[in-house]
């Protein structure tokens, strides 16, 4: 049915008819001299209606005003019983209409300015007390002759219009700027929510009882009370941004009015409106600068991420390449051998023996160096037999040739889940691991451990290569270097160092940790599964958001 209201363009102005004289009735009791909250709601409804529904606020204060000034007319005049029934909404309309397209007050779909929306509450707050002032000054009752309105008075009618409006235009904001979702899910987000719950705990509770003080203590003690009902807001401000202070604000100015008396001239009362029109101001402002910095520090989260998310991209792409790569090297070599056999089979009868031997092995030769190549770009058992048979046999052959002892250990569950930019990573850091270590010393065995598990709703991998010297070998000598380079031409290594690998690491969320000793080496990596999808950053944001100019 509210789908239904909402989608019809007849209805719609009906529906913002009922609830706005809904909303005004019901603040109306409350709003004073001190405190106009209907003020608040004038504004909030001008800034964030479109210019279509004015009418439609005007005409929804017409009756109400007739409807209460009209008994007054034979104590205040016709004069002041007429103009005190035209809709006050009528008077801030060319200032909201200045400032929303002269002066950008909202710039952008996502974004408001806090100070233009300040400087559009004090003009209306301005226009308001200067209209209120010329309304009183018509007033016929000898009671209240205009040459005692004085200019307290118009501060005092200036700052209630403006603490109205601070109260009730930074909930319409945050109202405003959720996202477009339904309402039981905003229902399901606010009760999750952080700040809702420190609202209910914290504020509340720390507000109720200032009030209950505030109600017993002296008058000297309500000035210090009523400062100190803004720490809680304050604190939370800081903690959550400008939607914390919009409902602090409301909270602490709720428990200050309704225990501060409405006395047209008294310097105490607007010493009080003036300390919670100022506290309020610097609250909102310190909020919507702290919510800035967060969505800065945000954006750049979640640049850094799409960052990552395309160097992965980027990686496993480059993997994809090499394995096509190699795949078409031993398609080739197959090519090749078939070729020079059947050459080599013709001309053998004119060949002598000694020269079609040197030729037959010349073609060994280079099928084995073309079957190397496309091994060290990608494995065979990789290909056909997944990521546990690449570490066990491809890497276990180059260091037997070498003569050092390789022992592979898999553990845990889960590593077939793992994304295929995953097994890519875990097998280069596997090969640099091993190359690095062969580097350093000659190790009597190699171990090479790979665990995986799950945890935080997210899968990981524990890579843990660990170099070990035994007896004779303990000695710290290196393989020699010609070894070490056919080592590493054999795997596919391009001779990454700690930092490198820690890099590499890195881009999987992970981290990689070296431990010597003096008999040891063990270098270990922990690599996080990936995304499937890169977080939303721009368009993440809600669909409007405060920021400072």
């Amino acid at each position: 049915m509210v789908k239904s209201i909402l989608d019809s363009k007849w209805l719609r102005p009906l529906a913002v008819f009922v609830l706005y004289t809904a909303a005004y009735e019901l603040l109306r009791p409350y709003s004073n001299g001190i405190w106009s909250l209907t003020c608040g709601l004038r504004l909030s409804c001008l800034l964030l209606l479109p210019y279509r529904y004015w009418p439609v606020l005007v005409g929804a204060e017409i009756m109400p005003l007739i409807d209460g000034n009209y008994p007054y007319r034979n104590s205040f005049g016709p004069t002041w019983t007429l103009l005190n029934s035209i809709p006050s909404i009528l008077y801030v309309m060319p200032v909201v209409w200045w400032c929303r397209e002269r002066l950008s007050l909202v710039p952008s779909k996502r974004r408001v300015n806090v100070n233009i929306l300040l400087l559009c509450a004090a003009l209306a707050s301005a226009v308001w007390a200067l209209t209120t002032f010329a309304v009183m000054a018509t007033n016929a009752a000898a009671a209240l002759p205009s040459a005692q309105i004085g200019g307290l008075e118009i501060v005092q009618i200036f700052l209630g219009r403006y603490a109205g409006i601070l109260t009730i235009l930074p909930l319409a904001l945050t109202i405003k700027l959720q996202r477009p979702m339904p309402l039981s899910a905003h229902l399901a987000q606010w009760a999750r929510s952080r700040l809702t719950l420190e609202l209910v705990v914290l504020l509340l509770p720390a507000l109720a009882v200032l009030a209950w003080l505030n109600h017993r203590a002296s008058p000297d003690a309500q000035q210090v009370i009523r400062m100190a009902t803004f720490l809680p807001a304050a604190w939370l401000t800081m903690k959550h941004g400008w939607r914390a202070a919009a409902f602090g604000i409301a909270a602490a100015m709720v428990c200050n009015f309704l225990s501060l008396e409405s006395h047209p001239g008294a310097l105490d009362v607007a010493g009080a409106q003036a300390f919670i029109a100022f506290s309020s101001t610097c609250l909102f402002v310190l909020g919507a600068h702290i919510s800035t910095q967060n969505a800065v520090e945000e954006q750049e989260r979640l640049d850094a991420k799409a960052a990552m998310k395309l160097a992965q991209q980027g990686l496993y792409l480059c993997e994809m390449r090499m394995r096509q790569t190699a795949q078409s090297l031993e398609h080739l070599s197959g090519t090749m051998q078939l070729t020079q056999t059947r050459l080599l089979n013709r001309f053998k009868h004119i060949l002598p023996l000694a020269e079609g031997q040197s030729y037959y092995r010349q073609t060994a030769t280079t099928q084995h160096q073309m079957y190397r190549l496309a091994e060290s770009m990608h494995p065979t058992a990789w290909r056909e037999r997944g990521l546990p048979a690449a570490l066990r046999e491809t890497i276990a052959r180059p260091l037997d040739e070498a003569g050092i002892v390789y022992r592979f250990a898999l553990k845990g569950r889960g590593l077939s889940q793992l994304s295929p930019g995953v097994h890519a990573t875990i097998y280069r850091l596997a090969c640099e691991a091993v190359v690095y270590a062969s580097e350093q010393r000659h190790w009597s065995s190699i171990t090479a451990t790979l665990r995986g598990g799950f945890a935080g709703n997210q899968r990981w991998a524990v890579l843990r290569i660990e170099g070990i010297a035994e007896g004779d070998v303990a000695e710290e000598l290196p393989i020699p270097k010609h070894e070490n380079v056919s080592l590493a031409a054999k795997l596919g290594t391009t001779g990454l160092g700690i930092a490198a690998m820690r890099d590499l690491a890195r881009l999987y969320d992970g981290e990689l940790h070296v431990k010597r000793s003096a008999d040891a080496l063990q270098i270990t990596a922990l690599i996080h599964n990936s995304t499937r999808e890169v977080r939303e950053s721009q368009n993440a944001s809600p669909a409007l958001e405060l920021y400072l100019s």
